[in-house]
């Protein structure tokens, strides 16, 4: 059986509650999307008779548990070859077709990551430090710092393979060696905390002000100076112009499990092409959607913008913070 043929066997009512035994702290929103995307998806035509996802029994010498293990992970190539894959589950396993879709999906989207929505390539792009960002850069070398002073001594020799490699990849100067003092280490995580949230405010105000007018980056500097801050996204996958609005009701009502009581100011931005603009209708509706969901006393505020790839789509950008 391939990944095409199982996933057509399955509705994803029925994988979600798998996946929550995988692990119950992420959102089923993105799972969601990502199943929908690929059931609709052909598969690649040069893929026929292609690659394997096969599972094995796997121990976990520190938990001691045993769990499906997808043996050759880091061979994973985009969706449309997947698609293709034959699936191989060991008699040493006995899993329900839900249980096998929930297993793919969530190694196919590198855990529910929906930056990686095109497999394990976009996975490695998704990992590169944003250069134009200085927070990011600034949180990048205090992890450099940090994990040096945890590296044993034969690791820190400026002349080392290790060292080399290191230094090639960040592309800084060699460190003297030596394990910083804990109180410095202290520091420095705190100043990481710090910067690490300064990076997700400018990555959010970036993602509010590309493609749409509605809020100027002078506008939202005020993110900075906020206590939390949270971003999430989602997006329509119903194929249908007419069916996007529904798609989202049902995605948001049923497979969003956000907790947003801690926030009392949030932003919502609304992008589509400029061939299937959001209508009043279809804005009334989701502004109702979200009325229920936040808190009574929230203050919202709307924004709109473009993204041609989209397509018939819609896609929503929520911003929280207090």
């Amino acid at each position: 059986m391939t990944l095409k043929e199982l996933l057509n066997k399955c509705e994803f009512k029925d994988i979600a509650p798998c996946i929550i035994n995988i692990s119950d702290t992420v959102s089923l929103s993105c799972f969601k999307e990502a199943f929908d995307i690929l059931r609709h998806l052909e598969p690649a035509a040069d893929s026929i008779g292609g690659g394997k996802l096969e599972f094995v029994k796997h121990y976990n010498e520190f938990t001691q548990n045993t769990y499906p293990l997808l043996k050759q992970w880091g061979e994973l190539d985009s969706w449309k070859c997947e698609l293709n894959s034959e699936i191989i589950v060991s008699d040493e396993l006995s899993l329900t077709d839900a249980e096998i879709a929930a297993l793919c999906i969530w190694e196919l989207t590198y855990w529910g990551d929906q930056s990686s929505a095109e497999g394990i390539l976009k996975i490695l792009e998704r990992d590169k430090t944003d250069s134009s960002n200085p927070y990011a850069v600034a949180v990048e070398k205090l992890n450099y710092i940090l994990d040096k002073s945890y590296v044993p001594k034969h690791f820190k020799n400026k002349d080392s393979f290790v060292e080399k490699l290191v230094n090639e990849c960040l592309e800084t100067k060699p460190r003297l060696s030596g394990r910083l003092p804990v109180c410095m280490r202290d520091r420095l995580e705190k100043q990481k905390e710090k910067l690490s949230r300064m990076a997700k405010v400018e990555d959010a105000i970036r993602h509010l002000t590309t493609e749409s007018k509605s809020f100027s980056t002078k506008e939202l500097d005020y993110l900075f100076h906020t206590r939390l801050i949270s971003e999430h996204s989602y997006r329509s996958c119903s194929f249908d112009a007419d069916k996007r609005i529904d798609y989202l009701i049902d995605l948001i009502s049923n497979y969003d499990t956000i907790n947003y009581s801690d926030y009392t100011d949030f932003i919502l931005m609304f992008r589509t092409t400029s061939s299937f603009p959001l209508d009043q209708h279809e804005f009334e509706t989701l502004q109702d959607l979200f009325n229920q969901r936040l808190p009574a006393t929230a203050n919202i505020r709307y924004g709109f913008g473009n993204d041609e790839a989209l397509e018939t789509e819609v896609s929503v950008l929520l911003l929280c913070s207090n």
